[in-house]
């Protein structure tokens, strides 16, 4: 395994009440990179946010504070490219060129194809969802999965986004990336999305240590309740951590002793997929 981080202070946590991705697309405003395309880009970003339920013209104008004129012209003119729908009921959505270029992406995809036979078998042996997810910022993207064979199983979708401090996808690719990524992630800030996610800095340093010695993360109901996972990571010839892989369980299906086997495993997984790439640790 790479060596080991350096031991880092707690970094002390700030609250925002924004997401970050209107944030960034409010800023946009203010920086060199301000384009139409980087708002365009933004909304979308918005819009997979909400691909459940679909967002409102008012509610999308207000969270990326632009009037309601500037933004129905973005919203149409994704539409025309058929970026962007209109749902029932006057929400707005992704439309299905997204799918298009996403498909596109993923058939391409080095990663996804040399790790998809590894998967298909990790999958094969536990019986259980088996995610494959890459870094972006500081959160995980889902870019493959393989459905569990039992019929009480993991609700989720490839593109979806999840943060890395609550995941075990995140924490384990965590754990071996640098001081300034660990930063970045608690200066998030660390929201509770269940009662037992890891919400201050020194906890979660303290979490990725054990993850560290163990080879693989544990997530104890901390991103979803009733949702148990394992997942480590996948590394490149450089050792720097560029996927991990993780395996889903339901809580009833879930003990400790389940935890290690299946760290284990999916460790041993990761380490197949980190050889494909170069890795030689």
């Amino acid at each position: 395994m790479p060596a080991k981080r350096e031991k880092t202070r707690p970094i002390a946590v700030k609250v925002s009440q924004q997401s970050n991705r209107a944030d960034q697309l409010k800023r946009s405003a203010h920086t060199s990179i301000s384009s139409t395309v980087a708002k365009s880009i933004g909304i979308l970003d918005i819009l997979a946010s909400k691909s459940d339920v679909g967002i409102s013209l008012a509610e999308l104008s207000s969270l990326i504070e632009m009037p309601k004129s500037s933004t129905h012209r973005y919203l149409a003119t994704l539409q025309e490219l058929d970026l962007a729908e209109r749902k029932e009921g006057d929400r707005f959505c992704l439309g299905t060129k997204v799918i298009e270029l996403a498909g596109s992406f993923l058939a391409h995809s080095d990663l996804r194809n040399e790790s998809q036979m590894i998967l298909n078998e990790l999958a094969e042996k536990t019986g259980e969802t088996v995610h494959l997810a890459v870094p972006s910022g500081t959160e995980v993207v889902y870019i493959a999965k393989v459905e569990s064979r039992y019929a009480l199983g993991m609700f989720s979708h490839i593109g979806a986004r999840l943060p890395m401090y609550c995941t075990a996808l995140g924490k384990a690719i965590l754990a071996f990336s640098n001081d300034v990524h660990f930063k970045s992630v608690v200066e998030g800030p660390l929201l509770p999305r269940t009662p037992n996610s890891i919400i201050s800095a020194e906890a979660l340093e303290t979490e990725l240590a054990l993850t560290r010695s163990r080879g693989y993360a544990i997530d104890n109901e901390e991103n979803e309740i009733g949702i148990c996972c394992v997942g480590a990571p996948v590394f490149d010839y450089t050792a720097t951590p560029i996927a991990a892989i993780s395996i889903s369980v339901p809580r009833q299906r879930m003990d400790e002793e389940g935890y290690t086997s299946l760290g284990l495993l999916v460790h041993e997984a990761a380490q197949m997929v980190s050889r494909r790439k170069g890795f030689s640790g």
